[in-house]
């Protein structure tokens, strides 16, 4: 008896490591812009064209790991189920945290230590609105994003 609970233990170990390692693989294969253009393909040009090419779409388009894998599980559901048009259904923006990672990376210590005044101005500014985007496009070169065509989506 002792031996058969010792092979069920072995077994559910097993089988949890490769859930684990298994979920941790497909988290990491998710997170890669290759893997957004795979229906984001316009957002992707425009974001190509826009102001920072070089910065992946996980470093503005994140929420946390969590939050955004099951929003985006049901993204893929919805899509494959025929619900929802990637390619005429805009991403979320979560323009709170998009915001908290434009200051991020433009109100660092070093840039308010030397720019105070850039601070100051950017101050005021967001008095008018809540975030960057209120005044600038966030990267993606809008024009181009908006040329999207009805039924650009193949379908199978």
């Amino acid at each position: 008896m002792k031996q058969k609970s010792s092979i069920v233990w072995i077994v559910v170990v097993v089988v949890l490591a490769v859930v684990l390692l298994g979920t941790w693989g497909l988290a990491a294969k998710t997170s890669t812009d290759n893997f957004c253009v795979t229906c984001h393909a316009y957002e992707k040009v425009s974001w190509d064209h826009g102001q920072h090419p070089d910065i992946g779409c996980i470093a503005c388009h994140t929420k946390g790991a969590f939050k955004d894998k099951t929003a985006g599980m049901r993204k893929v559901f919805l899509t494959l189920t025929d619900q929802v048009d990637p390619h005429r259904d805009n991403l979320p923006s979560y323009l709170e945290k998009t915001h908290e990672n434009c200051v991020a990376c433009h109100m660092t210590e070093e840039i308010v230590e030397m720019l105070p005044h850039f601070k100051a101005r950017h101050d005021e500014y967001l008095k008018a609105t809540p975030t960057c985007m209120g005044c600038h496009d966030a990267g993606h070169t809008l024009k181009l994003k908006d040329l999207r065509k009805d039924n650009a989506r193949l379908r199978i």
